[in-house]
């Protein structure tokens, strides 16, 4: 397995980071699209594991996130037009994918905030890909997200943009938090497994509050998702833990698969792991996870080598 640093610039000049992970003989390429308040790097075992069976990853991270953000942008995606620009980050990292990867499927794993971006590239570009995976996601609650949004609308238009609430934090990742009382940390619900929690609390990267701004685009995407205008024939897989708080500990991410099957959609799969927490990709049954998302990623049996694009 090789590893090489992902540089992509877009048409406003903003950098593209993220990390290539190139197994000896890919059958396959996966691209990653991180949560909130983390970064790709923390994708880089799972990454690795996938390698040793063939798959190539490409973890990037998305505007507002990873080492590469400036400190004065950490948690804010743009000024203006934020989430078609975070959406159309994916779509270079995408387009690049095929192009180290020509002929090989390539599949888009989204994971929470992640997976809604995920949702929303599909829903645009839908015959880029050969697979869907969502993790840790949620149906679309129209009337909560638009309530949502209104209270989000009112702080930016006071306190401007980039301002970063309290009250935005207590009522989504305090209130998740506060489900799992008594609590060890402030990040209990994202996992049963401490080490995890207690890595997520250690890095930087992790955990920091986002702009007004970058919620209100947030919210505005989860409201632009439709299902019913996805192309028919992508296969969609939904996994999450039954203990998930933006899942609605199951009731939501239940909805939403729901949604997806009435939509048409030919091919849509459940997976819903009883006690797991939200990071289901980090939890105690880790490795079962990642056996079935291996399952998931369609793959080209042809032996396949190739040098990067330069």
């Amino acid at each position: 397995m090789n590893q090489h640093p992902l540089n992509l610039t877009t048409d406003d000049g903003h950098r593209i980071t993220g990390t290539l992970f190139q197994p000896d003989v890919p059958a396959a390429c996966l691209v990653i699209s991180h949560g909130m308040a983390e970064h790709g790097n923390r994708y880089s075992e799972l990454a690795q594991w996938l390698c040793g069976h063939n798959i190539a990853v490409i973890a990037c991270h998305h505007r507002g996130h990873g080492p590469d953000c400036p400190e004065a942008d950490l948690g804010h995606y743009a000024d203006t037009q934020g989430w078609q620009k975070v959406v159309g980050d994916l779509g270079l990292v995408i387009h690049y994918a095929h192009e180290a990867f020509p002929g090989l499927p390539v599949s888009l794993l989204g994971h929470s905030m992640g997976s809604f971006i995920a949702q929303s590239y599909a829903q645009q570009h839908g015959n880029t890909l050969d697979t869907l995976i969502l993790s840790a996601t949620n149906r679309i609650h129209r009337p909560e997200l638009l309530a949502s949004r209104f209270l989000v609308g009112l702080i930016r238009l006071l306190r401007g943009k980039r301002h970063k609430s309290r009250l935005i934090t207590n009522l989504t990742f305090g209130k998740f938090n506060r489900m799992f009382r008594p609590n060890r940390t402030d990040c209990d619900w994202l996992s049963r497994d401490e080490q995890q929690v207690d890595r997520y609390i250690a890095d930087t990267l992790c955990g920091f509050e986002c702009s007004a701004g970058l919620w209100h685009d947030f919210l505005s995407g989860m409201l632009s998702i439709h299902p019913r205008q996805w192309r028919k024939d992508l296969p969609v897989h939904l996994l999450s833990g039954a203990e998930d708080p933006v899942g609605e500990m199951g009731k939501g991410i239940r909805q939403h698969f729901q949604a997806i099957r009435e939509a048409g959609i030919h091919k849509v799969t459940f997976r819903l792991y009883e006690r797991g927490r939200h990071e289901i990709l980090n939890e105690l049954n880790a490795e079962d996870v990642w056996q079935h998302l291996l399952q998931c990623i369609p793959v080209h049996d042809t032996v396949y080598a190739k040098p990067l694009p330069a």
